[in-house]
């Protein structure tokens, strides 16, 4: 599985500095160890007009099962054979997230000491994900992307090209393009709604993903109109979780409107919570 990310320029912003925000140098092809496979960074691109960042994943089936404690996907009878016959070595999920966030992690913070201007502006950014699982067609990659800012073109592949008749699969192509974004929003993005859109992933669910949806949700999520379906996928549907979060967001959005900062609506919360007691 795999995605790219390209930057237009010129000579006055040359499009190589993506190599420093992604503090990735275009010259070189660099591996990274995961806990499900390998990492790899390389250009396909790179000079002042067009610069191209590809990061694949290669998985290892067999981690997969014996960190997922042997259990299959979904509960179904083939779950077992599942483990290991399935589109996860293909398909963008939240194994392509985590590796994102572990390759990328200063760039989705937006620190970058040698572009510092360049890592605070919006940029010219193409995304492409080539197969990118989505339970609930092209119109939910739309509904999730396109408040964001993005200009959103997703195809669905064909089941077989050779037998249209088939009709399509769950998979899109995706491409995403927008000026109105920084880098590292639309790392943050690309974080937390590849595995929103495949509905799963890899590993349990625990207290702390709330903290993490927050933190890579921060400045988009409190106020984006699917809101509720992205946190209930993000989360597993983990109610508990979902509640915890929505209601952590419901205080981000209240503040904003009241220019106030969260912690004063949620002592005014709790205060008006006792009073009613």
């Amino acid at each position: 599985m795999f995605l790219t990310i390209s930057l237009s320029g010129d000579a006055a912003n040359p499009a190589t500095d993506l190599g420093y925000l992604l503090h990735k140098h275009p010259g070189k092809a660099q591996r990274f160890s995961t806990s499900y496979g390998t990492a790899h960074v390389f250009y396909p691109e790179a000079d002042d007009a067009r610069c191209t960042a590809a990061l694949l994943l290669e998985t290892d089936p067999a981690a997969l099962v014996r960190r997922g404690k042997g259990k299959g996907r979904g509960g179904a009878p083939d779950a077992a054979l599942a483990q290991y016959v399935n589109d996860r070595p293909y398909a963008a999920s939240s194994l392509l997230a985590v590796a994102l966030s572990g390759v990328f992690s200063s760039a989705m913070r937006g620190v970058c000491a040698a572009r510092p201007e360049r890592a605070a502006a919006p940029l010219p950014l193409r995304i492409e994900v080539p197969v990118l699982p989505a339970r609930g067609g092209a119109a939910l990659v739309r509904a999730l992307f396109e408040p964001l800012g993005w200009r959103v073109a997703a195809e669905p592949v064909p089941l077989d090209t050779e037998f249209p008749q088939w009709g399509d699969s769950r998979y899109v192509r995706l491409v995403l393009a927008s000026e109105t974004l920084t880098l590292a929003e639309a790392l943050r993005h690309l974080y937390v709604l590849l595995p929103v859109l495949d509905d799963a992933k890899h590993y349990w669910v625990s207290a702390d993903e709330v903290d993490k949806l927050l933190r890579a949700g921060e400045g988009w999520l409190p106020g984006h109109p699917e809101q509720q379906l992205i946190t209930s996928r993000y989360l597993s549907r983990r109610w508990s979780l979902t509640r915890q979060a929505r209601e952590a967001l419901e205080l981000v959005r209240l503040a904003e409107a009241d220019d106030s900062e969260v912690e004063a609506i949620d002592n005014a919360v709790g205060e008006e919570t006792e009073a009613e007691e």
